[in-house]
């Protein structure tokens, strides 16, 4: 019986320790940089829970995930984690809650969260309370959703998409910026609370929905379910 029993003990920490290397492999954290390396998944799932401060968000990774953090103290460190199931990549990056504190600056942070163009990536983004910029451009994303917070922060989806996708936006408080090719066709469905909407050169098909000009005839499109609180949306067509 007790053969049996060290038996399962030793095959039990045989199976953690691998797990761990695993995750010790892919995941690399140096000071305040942590990379995810490239294995054999097809897609990424990433998500990011942000505290409080400055956010950056863009393609342009070597690797899968590649990001520099600066905090301000040590609990405000994000931890990062990855693990590989059926083909997908899923990433998270996050910090602890943080206890409300009147000094403010002692909880900000700054992220530059750099993703890889060449791979389908579903986003999650928790924006917390923040200057957020998140330059998608470039990025081959199949999903999008993003919950503002509180925050001020401009979303880029301009650019040349090769594939349709659809983003879920919930904005609560503050100012919110979209960018949007205007050769590609988008839809966008809005439901307002007490804020306000700036939808220049779109238009509207029925009640909260609108269309650009290039929707009807583009076989790429991107569809936009914005779900606004107090916050103010302003929605821009670019080349």
């Amino acid at each position: 019986m007790k053969k049996f029993l060290w038996a399962g003990l030793i095959g039990g920490l045989i199976v953690i320790l691998g797990i761990y290397g695993y995750e010790r492999y892919i995941v690399s954290m140096t000071g305040n940089e942590a990379i995810v390396k490239k294995d054999n998944a097809k897609s990424l799932a990433v998500k990011a829970r942000f505290g409080a401060g400055d956010l950056t968000i863009r393609g342009g990774a070597d690797e899968w995930m590649e990001a520099d953090f600066d905090y301000k103290h040590k609990k405000n460190a994000p931890k990062v984690t990855s693990s590989v199931k059926k083909g997908t990549n899923f990433i998270t990056v996050e910090q602890k809650p943080q206890i409300l504190s009147f000094n403010r600056s002692k909880l900000e942070s700054k992220w530059d969260m750099r993703l890889n163009n060449d791979i389908p990536i579903d986003l999650d983004v928790d924006m917390g309370v923040s200057d957020a910029t998140l330059d998608l451009k470039g990025l081959q994303l199949n999903k999008l959703k993003i919950d503002s917070g509180v925050s001020d922060s401009t979303i880029d989806l301009s650019g040349d998409w090769k594939n349709s996708f659809s983003a879920n936006i919930n904005l609560g408080v503050g100012n919110m910026t979209i960018l949007l090719p205007k050769q590609t066709g988008v839809k966008l469905k809005v439901s307002t609370g007490i804020g306000q909407v700036d939808m220049k050169d779109f238009t509207s098909i029925d009640k909260g929905i609108y269309t650009n000009e290039a929707y009807e005839n583009s076989d790429v499109k991107i569809e936009i379910i914005a779900d606004l609180g107090i916050g103010n949306l302003t929605v821009k067509l670019v080349d």
